[in-house]
């Protein structure tokens, strides 16, 4: 565990470097900041690959030499939720998965959606997301548990016990995450990120549905993208919808709303009719 994704991902890149000698990392454009943080950080060089009009890596502009390349995934990225195309999985040096948001539909009935992941050599989530936990919350996965820690471990003289990864002193950061699991366990786990897919999807029919609103595409990560067919509309749009029932974000250099359904409580009648009674 780690405090937070971006360390989450720091370490990943950091047990690349040293396990497989990488010496540049290859992510998309729409990747999330802390992997142009990580490679800074590393030393390692970065190359942004160019993505599609939803965010997600086009895979045919990778290079053909992957041979000391860390290539990074996303599986769920911040604007969209896109995923990138997993199958590609395996094939670089190292492959990671920043799957810090749309990593635990593996539990669920829409597993499929992530066919590819498991060949990755390191998998990043963030339990802050849809593990429901507080901030600073987040897991490292490996697939070469022993060799990938080895690689991330030091000792010293004054220690009980060798630090594995890069912090020293670590809350109990653990606790919240089991008592979680030990209430709910795997199935209720699932059924409440399916409620928060299912959730995303009545947003989009809505949207797709009311001809004032475009919709980017179908949701496929739990984020639905919209904005009304006259952008010149954008701004009264936002005030008039209720305050942080959406955030805008910019694809493309034009403006779209995101609703990010991380709480499975959420309503989507109670959104519906928010966006319903816009009088635009």
């Amino acid at each position: 565990m780690t405090a937070g994704s971006t360390l989450a991902n720091l370490t990943a890149l950091w047990a690349a470097r040293e396990c497989a000698g990488v010496t540049e990392v290859i992510a998309s454009d729409t990747a999330h900041l802390s992997i142009a943080k990580a490679a800074h950080i590393l030393g390692l060089n970065l190359r942004q690959i160019p993505t599609t009009p939803t965010g997600a890596l086009i895979q045919d502009a990778l290079p053909s030499d992957l041979s000391r390349s860390a290539l990074v995934l996303t599986a769920g990225t911040t604007s969209t939720g896109a995923i990138d195309p997993l199958a590609v999985a395996g094939s670089a040096a190292w492959t990671h998965v920043d799957a810090a948001w749309a990593g635990p539909m593996r539990l669920t009935r829409l597993s499929d959606r992530l066919d590819g992941i498991e060949k990755a050599d390191s998998v990043a989530v963030s339990a802050h997301k849809w593990f429901f936990q507080p901030k600073e919350s987040a897991l490292i996965f490996f697939k070469d548990v022993e060799k990938a820690q080895g690689a991330i471990t030091m000792g010293g003289a004054y220690l009980a016990a060798p630090n594995v990864g890069i912090l020293g002193s670590h809350g109990a950061m653990a606790i919240p995450l089991l008592a979680t699991l030990l209430a709910w366990g795997r199935q209720g786990m699932a059924e409440r990120i399916e409620r928060c897919l299912d959730v995303a999807e009545s947003i989009a029919k809505l949207v797709n549905d009311d001809p004032r609103l475009e919709l980017l595409a179908w949701p496929v990560t739990g984020v639905v993208n919209w904005r009304p067919k006259d952008a010149s509309l954008f701004d009264a749009w936002h005030q008039s919808l209720p305050q942080a029932l959406v955030s805008t974000t910019t694809l493309r250099g034009e403006r779209w709303f995101r609703n990010v359904v991380a709480n499975p409580m959420a309503n989507p009648l109670t959104i519906g009719e928010a966006i319903k009674s816009v009088p635009l």
